[in-house]
């Protein structure tokens, strides 16, 4: 195994750790938002205030910059090939919303500080200080514009844009760029405070990954998150050939390997929290970050792996799959989820007679403090109404399987039952 390889396998034996511990009970997912918050509120921020303050600015910096600014471009126009596709508003917000920016943060700053080293770091936080103006400018904008359509108020927006800016990263940033300018440096004891949390930020990330990855996808999500993922991979992938074919040279294999990490990292995971704060469908958005992980994972692989002594070499493969990936997200990005999963009147017919043949009378049953109720009605989807102490719990029941949902609203809060049909027995 090369040495990338295995800084890689070391990365990933981390994530795999972090969700063992999650899929054996000793965390759970409130201990991964937990993570995110002290690395969003803590760690992060020190990466990057440590690693601009002390920044070099040469062609190549110079050079990351372009490509930052280019990847933010590219993907803002990507965001009109959901436009005119008749979604309704809310979908329209979290697909335009969430093709913009990358997760740089919690997904390629471990996995290229393993690859790369510190060396690759620096480059990579330079790319992120474009890449958080588009998380946290651009992407709120696309979110309040799709939800609100007409009535969208540009001041409105802008306000609650204000208030991005004042985020830790963000500030951290601001006080970076003044310390460059003014030629500043940090003292002696804040540097040794923010690198001992910059140094944390590593194995907190993974770890955060590994708690946080849920591979499992819901019905009817696949086109859209395919959609979404094909633009932003095309896209990306389109420019990194143009990279490849005109600067990487002059960058250097090292810089040339990073910045087209950058440009394939996956889906932000503030678009789960975009999703809540605007009311859109949050298990979409987590399904797409999860998804993207794995995507941007493989591609990685990939790209640490190539040989960039020829980079214009690698150009024409890398152009014809953003070709290939590119139309297949326009292709699909036209098309809405309700043309394609609304059933026809004769198909919902018919499967409303299966189901009411395959539950033909009623069974109530006592478990506990649990009573179950299965009541058949031709015509209509059998349920299940469960009473746990004074809580009311309701989910629907197919064949010998279902699923309660709280109705707290709690997301990922759920009870499973196996039922036995034939005798009416349900297994909490």
């Amino acid at each position: 195994m090369s040495d990338v390889n295995a800084r890689l396998a070391l990365a990933v034996s981390t994530i795999a750790f972090g969700y063992f511990l999650r899929k054996i009970g000793l965390v759970d997912i409130d201990v991964g938002k937990a993570l995110l918050k002290v690395l969003f509120n803590a760690t992060l921020p020190s990466v990057l205030l440590v690693v601009f303050a002390s920044l070099t600015f040469d062609a190549q910096s110079a050079s990351v910059a372009a490509c930052a600014l280019a990847q933010a471009g590219v993907l803002f126009l990507a965001h009109f090939a959901f436009r005119g596709g008749g979604r309704e508003p809310k979908d329209l917000a979290l697909m335009t919303g969430s093709t913009v920016g990358v997760n740089l943060g919690t997904f390629c700053y471990p996995l290229v500080d393993a690859v790369w080293g510190a060396e690759g770091l620096t480059r990579l936080v330079l790319f992120d200080a474009v890449n958080q103006w588009s998380l946290l400018v651009f992407a709120p904008l696309l979110y309040a514009s799709a939800v609100a359509g007409k009535s969208f108020s540009p001041p409105a927006a802008l306000a609650n844009v204000g208030k991005q800016l004042t985020s830790p990263c963000m500030l951290a940033l601001f006080v970076g760029v003044a310390l460059q300018v003014l030629g500043w440096s940090l003292p002696s004891p804040v540097v040794a405070f923010t690198s001992s949390l910059a140094a944390a930020n590593k194995p907190l990330a993974l770890l955060a990954l590994g708690i946080l990855f849920d591979p499992v996808l819901k019905p009817g999500q696949l086109r859209d998150i395919a959609s979404l993922l094909c633009l932003r991979y095309g896209a990306s992938l389109l420019l990194g050939a143009a990279v490849l074919f005109t600067t990487a040279s002059a960058m250097g294999g090292a810089c040339a390997g990073v910045v087209l990490a950058a440009l394939i990292s996956p889906v932000p995971l503030l678009t789960v929290t975009f999703a809540i704060e605007y009311g859109c469908d949050i298990g979409l958005g987590a399904s797409a970050v999860n998804l993207a992980n794995v995507c941007s994972f493989a591609l990685l692989l990939i790209v640490a792996n190539a040989d960039f002594a020829s980079p214009a070499a690698l150009a024409p493969r890398v152009f014809a799959a953003g070709v290939a990936l590119a139309a297949l997200g326009a292709a699909g990005a036209r098309r809405t989820r309700r043309a394609d999963e609304t059933p026809t009147p004769a198909a919902a017919s018919a499967s409303a007679a299966a189901r009411a043949e395959r539950f033909p009378r009623r069974r109530t049953v006592v478990v506990g403090t649990v009573a179950g109720a299965i009541e058949s009605r031709r015509g209509r989807v059998p349920s299940l109404v469960l009473k746990p102490g004074v809580r009311t719990v309701r989910g629907r029941f197919h064949a010998a399987a279902a699923v309660a949902r709280s109705r707290e609203g709690n997301v990922g809060t759920r009870a499973s039952f196996a039922a036995v049909a034939r005798g009416g027995i349900f297994v909490g």
